[in-house]
């Protein structure tokens, strides 16, 4: 992949012009909501990708980069809109520079022109994992199995397992379906051959019997054995005038007939009636099912499903639900992926059952309109025509079913309508074109015997070539079952290997993370076809998936944790870059800690560019050295973009305001970074702060108490030096204490509570010679309270950041003053 050294950002969402210096290092972008920092983010995805998922991911409906990712105030003009990053590809050991306009977002320009270069670029474009965000977590820790399954499959570079097993899976179907098809055209088959013979059921000896019997009559020779080649009409002499020949063979259509209205005039079988209960049973409850789950999609049941009902009320709304109840009513709603499966294998049973019925009435019907045409004259036909129509949209809509089973409501319509039972109208029709068969002129018996057997034998070879095609279609369904069962066995087999190291690593990762009330935590990935599930160790008490007991939190650490352990599956030693997209803001300030020890230990190789709106958290990065370069975002106007903010240029701000006798304005400034700054000392020095109930702290709650605080650690500094008779150290402690009292004193911070006349807030009334006089004094005052090394500058603090204070240390260890005593 690429390190990052440089980006340059023009006219691109909310960003006018920025140019980033990240030298290849970690990188921190710090600011409130609303500064900017997603439109960083975006530029870095848009320019590696040519997209960006703000504007085209779910939910983004009439969204696009064309019309929206340039700068309000450019959107008819998307040529100025550009991003420029500039970098290394560590594995090729060659500098890249990608530029990508918004005018054409699918042209990227990349020098050098190099083959090799451009793959690393078009395998960053085809896979943009590198960027996670907060609401990206959800797709890891929360979202359904069988999604899951498909983004996990994404990430690891293993998506083309997935897209094998659907083709598999359409093949097999379709195998099923003709399959299954065939099996009804050979009872179809079957059953017209013993109306046409007169016998019961298809038995060898039952058949030769009735032939042999039409053939004595002929003066025929008998037939032994009945073969494929066998001819019931062998020797059966060829009409005389065929000419003369009747297109309808009386007998054989009165034996249709009679067949059929025998059939008409009985009860539906229960078996049919039976099978057509039990299939719309199952459609409902699978269509109630399919609208539960586009209900949860639609409402975000993905975060709240059966394991998050945890309180006497519905998660989503409010509405108030017993826990139980609620509980049982989506149990009754949702059925599981196994019992669907299970469902389905009895529906396409009872639905080819139902359908093998339907397809012996439509041959019936069929052989009826066709009797109706070739009397003469013809009788009307219309009636049964309709009826015909209907019984074949039965057949299609069950059929559609089979291959396509979200086709679930007009499959309820088809089944629950009746067909059995003929109207008024079109039984007179059959009784009409009966009564014509009837009165047809009676021929010989030896030309009816002639007849019946030219039928029969036409009947017999359909059926045998039904054998055929039923044989061959279930034997091309049998092999189509077995690949997929195989390919799902081993896919299976292949990917539980990955999932496991990939838990192994998660679980060591989380671990880490929460070392002081985890240590036994497990995670488990279990691989289905086409599902992922996701369970975790709570406190001993069993795996649960994430969202059942564990906090938001613990959810957004547990998702950062996958998403490592899968880009180190996926990429190993080319995952060099990755965004964090301010994914940690649930996550309490120990475990943040961790975390920065985590990203240092286990990816040093690794650039990560990691936003945030918390400052102290910016801070905890530069402390535990997972950052050494950042930018604040101080604010954001419309015009201007991204104010930028960071420790050399606000005080080059300030001096501006006062030149401009912008008293004001200077003091707002100053005062806003001194609160900032403030809440990183005093988390720095563990400063005791009144808590406030609604986190919202100024300047008065937290300055003096920070300040109070570092005159107490270097007070312990010194008193361990005397302790330890380290001379050197107690003189340069004191030369400390005596100069903290000094600049103390000069910023009248410990005053304000006292004195309102030197409180912060009257610096707006000052003159702008005194408030330069207060702004130098909190400058050199901050000054003092940074490692005096040039590359270093990071702000004091107590290690260990919990427990006993043992240390006042620097990032870099050139501040080491110790506090045992």
């Amino acid at each position: 992949m690429i390190r990052v050294k440089t980006i340059h950002i023009e006219d691109f969402r909310g960003v006018r012009k920025l140019d980033l210096e990240l030298a290849g290092d970690n990188y921190g972008i710090c600011g409130r909501n609303g500064t900017g920092k997603s439109g960083v983010v975006d530029a870095i995805e848009f320019c590696l990708t040519g997209d960006v998922t703000r504007l085209s991911g779910q939910g983004t409906a009439g969204l696009s980069v064309k019309n929206h990712a340039p700068h309000v105030d450019q959107r008819t003009h998307p040529e100025k809109a550009n991003v420029t990053i500039t970098g290394d590809i560590p594995s090729l050991g060659k500098p890249i520079t990608i530029h990508r306009s918004v005018n054409n977002p699918k042209k990227v320009d990349i020098k050098p022109a190099d083959a090799a270069i451009e793959g690393i670029a078009a395998e960053l474009e085809a896979h943009p994992e590198f960027a996670l965000s907060r609401r990206e977590i959800v797709k890891y820790i929360i979202t359904p199995p069988g999604q899951r399954s498909i983004d996990v499959q994404t990430l690891l570079r293993l998506d083309h397992i997935e897209r094998l097993r659907k083709s598999l899976t359409t093949f097999n179907n379709k195998f099923k379906t003709e399959a299954d098809e065939a099996e009804r055209n050979r009872v179809k088959a079957e059953a017209d051959l013993k109306i046409a013979l007169k016998i019961d059921k298809l038995d060898r000896t039952l058949v030769l019997g009735k032939v042999n019997e039409m053939r004595k009559i002929l003066g025929l020779p008998v037939l032994t054995e009945l073969t494929k080649d066998t001819s019931f009409k062998d020797g059966v002499a060829a009409p005389q005038d065929t000419d003369k020949q009747p297109v309808l063979r009386k007998a054989v259509a009165q034996a249709d007939l009679t067949a059929l209205q025998t059939v008409l005039q009985s009860e539906e079988p229960t078996a049919i009636g039976d099978n057509r209960k039990a299939v719309k049973d199952a459609l409902e409850k699978l269509r109630d099912d399919e609208q539960a789950l586009t209900l949860a999609r639609r409402h975000g049941f993905i975060k709240t499903g059966l394991d998050l009902v945890t309180e006497d009320a519905c998660p989503l709304c409010d509405t108030p639900w017993k826990a139980d109840d609620l509980r049982k009513h989506l149990r009754n709603k949702i059925l599981s992926a196994e019992k669907i499966e299970e469902m389905l294998g009895e529906l396409r049973t009872k639905i080819n059952a139902v359908l093998e019925a339907l397809a012996e009435r439509v041959q019936a019907i069929e052989s009826v309109i066709q009797y109706s045409k070739n009397l003469k004259p013809p009788v009307p036909y219309t009636e049964i025509d309709n009826y015909l129509k209907g019984l074949r949209e039965k057949e299609t809509v069950l059929t559609d079913f089979l291959k396509d089973h979200s086709l679930v409501t007009p499959a309820i319509t088809a089944i629950t309508d009746s067909w059995w039972f003929l109207s008024a109208p079109q039984q007179a029709q059959i009784s009409e074109c009966q009564n014509g068969v009837n009165a047809l002129p009676d021929t010989s018996a030896a030309d009816e015997t002639r007849d019946i057997l030219s039928v029969a034998q036409d009947r017999y070879e359909r059926l045998l070539k039904a054998i055929e095609e039923k044989n061959e279609r279930k034997a091309q369904s049998i092999v189509a079952q077995k690949v997929m069962d195989y390919y799902n066995t081993t896919a299976t087999q292949v990917l539980e290997g990955v999932y496991d190291q990939v838990a192994e690593d998660f679980s060591a990762y989380y671990r880490a993370i929460n070392r002081e009330d985890e240590k036994r935590f497990v995670g488990k990935l279990t691989s289905e076809p086409a599902k992922l599930s996701f369970d975790v160790d709570f406190y001993g008490r069993g795996l649960f998936p994430p969202g059942a007991y564990h906090s938001e939190g613990h959810q957004d650490a547990m998702g950062l944790c996958l998403y490592l352990a899968l880009m180190k599956h996926t990429l190993g030693d080319k995952f060099t870059f990755a965004v964090l997209d301010d994914v940690l803001m649930s996550v309490d300030a120990g475990h943040r800690r961790e975390v920065c020890r985590l990203l240092k230990k286990e990816f040093p190789k690794t650039q990560f560019i990691l936003t945030t709106h918390d400052r102290v958290w910016l801070q905890y990065m530069k402390t535990e050295n997972v950052i050494s370069r950042s930018q604040s975002f101080g604010g954001w106007t419309v015009d201007c973009g991204p104010r930028v903010w960071d420790d050399h240029d606000v005080w080059i701000e300030i001096q501006e305001e006062l030149a401009k006798d912008n008293v004001a304005q200077a003091a707002w400034l100053l005062r806003h970074y001194l609160e900032y700054i403030a809440v990183i000392l005093a988390d720095n020095l563990r400063a005791r702060i009144e808590f406030r109930g609604d986190g919202h702290y100024d300047l008065a709650d937290l300055m003096p108490h920070v300040l109070k605080q570092w005159r107490t650690l270097l007070e312990n500094g010194e008193k361990s030096a005397i302790k330890w008779e380290l001379v050197d150290d107690n003189t340069a402690i004191a030369a400390m204490r005596s100069t903290a009292k000094e600049l103390i004193a000069k910023t009248n911070a410990e005053q304000w509570a006292i004195n309102p006349s030197v409180h912060f807030n009257e610096w707006a009334n000052l003159q702008a010679p005194e408030f330069q006089e207060v702004g130098d004094a909190f400058k050199t005052l901050l000054e003092h309270l940074r490692c005096k090394n040039p590359a270093c500058m990071s702000y004091i603090y107590v290690s260990p950041h919990k427990g006993q204070p043992e240390e006042l240390r620097c990032n870099c260890g050139q501040t080491a003053i110790n506090l045992k005593t």
